[in-house]
């Protein structure tokens, strides 16, 4: 077990790199890496390209490959979120997609948006996101609150070897920001048991990034940072293209 590597940065891009190139300089495996984003906001789609063109290159040799806004889809339905839209026909649109038939039925647990909408307890389903939204709303002052949404089912899922979600959790954290009133930071904590830095931690990045900007949208606040910690990390193909897309993306960003 190695020591937890901590990556601070900017946006989630330049973050996604440096995991890439300290996994690179750790053969490739590494236990507990903790990436901060400062403002999730930040988005540059020319980095955003390299990894379209690297899905597209390779997709035919690996159909586990999705596109990053793919991945980020099965967290926040960023293509569904415009301005003035009501959270019930949020939800509505998101139903008609996941709902639509397909040529390969969907097969698995679902997606990590379902579990946060519509999470399976044995005393019928709870919508974790929107009550967590509700909440702050609901909350004439802050106190440094934290909420949390759990992704696993433990009746369904913690048996699992393979096929099991990823994601175990996200904290909604609540900031008091002392010189503006009546306005606070909502900051997110995400904790992964396994994380693929090949198919799925950028879009994975670009996803939370996505659904911070929503619950701050939805509460009035400022979007504050997001930290999402790899219990473990790993590059398990494409070893070469991605360091190679890494280390781009840092010269151009430097």
């Amino acid at each position: 077990m190695n020591r937890p590597i901590v990556i601070c940065e900017d946006s989630f891009q330049i973050a996604w790199a440096q995991a890439v190139i300290k996994l690179h300089e750790n053969h490739w495996e590494a236990w507990n890496v903790i990436v901060q984003i400062e403002h999730p906001k930040l988005f540059n789609k020319n980095f955003n390209k390299l990894l379209d063109y690297f899905v597209k290159k390779y997709n035919k040799q690996n159909d586990n490959l999705m596109s990053p806004k793919h991945v980020a889809h099965t967290i926040f339905p960023q293509r569904f979120f415009i301005k003035g839209i009501t959270r019930k026909n949020l939800y509505k649109k998101y139903w008609r997609f996941f709902d639509r038939p397909r040529e390969k039925p969907r097969s698995g647990w679902g997606t990590y948006f379902v579990r946060m909408i519509q999470y399976p307890t044995p005393n019928g389903n709870i919508d974790q996101l929107g009550n967590i939204i509700d909440n702050i709303n609901d909350r004439p002052k802050n106190y440094g609150a934290s909420y949390t949404i759990v992704i696993p089912c433990p009746h369904k899922d913690l048996n699992k070897i393979m096929g099991a979600p990823c994601l175990n959790y996200i904290t909604v954290q609540t900031e008091n920001l002392p010189n503006l009133k009546n306005k606070k930071n909502i900051n997110m904590l995400a904790v992964y048991r396994n994380h693929d830095f090949t198919k799925r931690a950028y879009g994975n990045y670009l996803g939370l990034c996505n659904l911070l900007e929503y619950i701050a949208h939805e509460t009035n606040s400022h979007v504050g940072t997001l930290t999402c910690v790899s219990s473990h990390a790993f590059v398990p193909n494409y070893k070469s293209e991605l360091l190679d897309i890494a280390n781009n993306i840092i010269e151009v960003a430097s």
